[in-house]
């Protein structure tokens, strides 16, 4: 059985409580105090005065005790509230940051001066704002993150059932086997999504879903799934890509190819063709996608990897900048790396990944 809470004289407020129950304590004191110095002063004078002049000394004495002892008293209870509402300042702060996190407010660390436990309390809460911050940014890093990969496959696979539709190509074995790749791959990423509580970013992760694989039925997927984007728009391309098996995660190397090969397409200027290529260079398997496309300063080839960098570029249309950064991380975790070489209009993207 619950128990019925006990009604308590004191105020609510936690400041006013300790300073009710201080001063209760240090009134206590005081008075008690007061009363010995009383006695003993008596039992001093008593038989040194006569009894006249000991009643008016007891009586003027009483007099000084009961002044000191109310001044005493409420000099050391303004003190004491001083010094105790400062003393408890950092926790009023905890506690409207509290209120204020409850209601979904953003807020910040609390930068105050503490000691002892108070202090180990405030650093606490200071350490869980900032890992909210850190699950907030990595959960909307992640939603970017797919939401800029689910664009590609889904364009691929409405331009080819367009083009299906439309009588302009026919579909045959080979087709449909790249579309289901297509397929497969928005389930992976849908896989991922589901996990979304568990997935670890993308910079965080170890591609350890690696499988040994002849890299030109990777490549030569991906280059099937944007020929017809390629054709649409008049676009030129060329293909050269050598047999080499690879211990690779093939869904991270197939989204690293698609993003290249999405911005050469997006971005294209010009009349040369894009040329996509796959060789091997000593221990490495290098490969590339080159081809003419808008301006791009020394400046901006400095930090056009960086997740949160824009090029003039990647402002157009309705690119968010992320995929180059994204296929930087990707490459990375395997032990490789991606560069750019470009004269300012004919860009070579290319990536090494170890053999």
């Amino acid at each position: 059985m619950s128990q019925s809470k006990r009604r308590s004289c004191l105020p609510k407020d936690f400041l006013w409580r300790l300073t009710t129950v201080n001063t209760i304590v240090i009134g206590a004191f005081i008075l008690l105090s007061g009363w010995a110095i009383y006695e003993t002063a008596c039992q001093i004078f008593d038989g040194i005065l006569v009894n006249e002049e000991t009643k008016q000394f007891k009586s003027l004495l009483l007099q000084y005790l009961w002044i000191f002892i109310i001044i005493f008293f409420i000099l050391g209870s303004m003190i004491q509230f001083y010094f105790t509402r400062r003393l408890i300042q950092p926790l009023k702060l905890l506690i409207n940051s509290m209120k204020s996190l409850k209601k979904g407010n953003a807020i910040e660390p609390i930068l105050v001066k503490s000691d002892g436990e108070m202090d180990k309390l405030i650093h606490h809460f200071n350490e869980l704002i900032e890992q909210m911050r850190s699950n907030e940014f990595r959960r909307h890093k992640l939603l970017s993150d797919l939401s800029h990969e689910f664009r590609t496959p889904l364009t691929n696979l409405d331009g080819y059932l367009k083009a299906l539709e439309k009588g302009v190509i026919k579909g045959d074995s080979q087709l449909f086997h790249s579309l289901r790749q297509e397929s497969n791959r928005l389930i992976y990423m849908l896989k991922q999504l589901d996990s979304i509580d568990q997935f670890e970013y993308i910079q965080h992760q170890n591609f350890i879903i690696k499988q040994e694989i002849d890299i030109q039925e990777v490549m030569e997927q991906v280059v099937r799934m944007f020929s017809w984007s390629m054709k649409s728009k008049n676009i030129r391309y060329e293909s050269d890509i050598a047999s080499q098996q690879v211990h690779i995660d093939p869904n991270g190397i197939i989204q690293v190819v698609s993003n290249l090969l999405e911005n050469a397409i997006r971005y294209y200027e010009g009349n040369r063709p894009i040329k996509i290529s796959g060789k091997r260079e000593n221990n490495y398997y290098m490969i590339s996608v080159g081809g003419p496309g808008q301006f791009i300063s020394s400046q901006e080839q400095l930090f056009i990897f960086e997740r949160d960098y824009r090029t003039n570029t990647n402002n157009v249309g309705d690119g968010k900048g992320l995929g180059l950064a994204i296929s930087k991380e990707i490459i990375n975790q395997h032990g490789g790396g991606i560069n750019l070489t470009t004269d300012g209009s004919y860009h070579i993207f290319s990536f090494t990944i170890p053999i």
